[in-house]
This record gives structure tokens, C-alpha cells and sequence, in this order.
């Protein structure tokens, strides 16, 4: 393989990681009518949420999911997983659908117990 054909092929490569690497997060705040409110539960579901199929972590002790399996299923009866982020004081949601390459799922506590994130990659 020539040297130019080298460089394109592992340039290639790098991109192809990038678009692999796509990852969503919980917006920390939710904010309407100039009234914000603190991001404070998640939940992820395996098809829309109004079909209420929520998955639970992996674990009791850490808000963890890993997706391989549920990803297969997914593609396999075309049900797209989804975060939930709720938010206390409203019961306004966001709904995020977590892309077909992400891996794990996961929320933890910042540096208190006011500050809660929540992300999939």
C-alpha cells in the first residue's frame, strides 16, 4: 500500500471513531417562563416512554446501564432506547433517544446532592 494510501485509510479510521463516539446528556436545568428547575431523575426505557418497558441499572448500588444487549434487542424489534430526564418541582420531561453506538448509560451526584447528571455515550 502506497504511503498516500496509508494516510487516507487511517484518517478514515479516526473519523469513523468520532461518529462512533456520539453522546447525549440530561440538560442540568430545565427552564420555562423564566422559572428554572434542577435536573434530579432519570430513567431509561427500551422503547417510547408512553410504552412504560423502563429497564432497571445494572446494579443497586450505581446508576449504571449497559446497553449491548438491549442495543441488539432494540435493532432486532425496532425499539430505540431512551433517557428520561425529569426535574424536580415540574413534571415536565425531557425525552433524549440514545444513539444506536452508545454503550453505557449512566448518573451521579456532582459535588452535592443538588447537582445529579446523566449521560449515555
Amino acid at each position: 500500500m502506497s504511503r498516500r494510501k496509508g494516510i487516507v485509510l487511517s484518517v478514515a479510521l479516526l473519523f469513523s471513531g468520532f461518529a462512533s463516539a456520539e453522546k447525549i446528556q440530561c440538560p442540568d436545568l430545565l427552564t420555562m417562563k423564566n422559572t428554572s428547575y434542577r435536573m434530579d431523575d432519570v430513567s431509561l426505557f427500551q422503547g417510547t416512554p408512553d410504552k412504560l418497558g423502563e429497564l432497571m441499572p445494572d446494579t443497586l448500588n450505581d446508576m449504571v446501564w449497559t446497553l449491548q444487549d438491549y442495543q441488539d434487542y432494540g435493532r432486532e424489534m425496532n425499539l430505540p432506547l431512551y433517557l428520561v430526564c425529569r426535574y424536580k418541582g415540574t413534571k415536565k420531561t425531557v425525552e433524549l433517544k440514545i444513539p444506536d453506538t452508545a454503550k453505557k448509560c449512566s448518573a451521579w451526584f456532582g459535588n452535592n446532592q443538588n447537582q445529579f447528571y446523566a449521560s449515555c455515550e
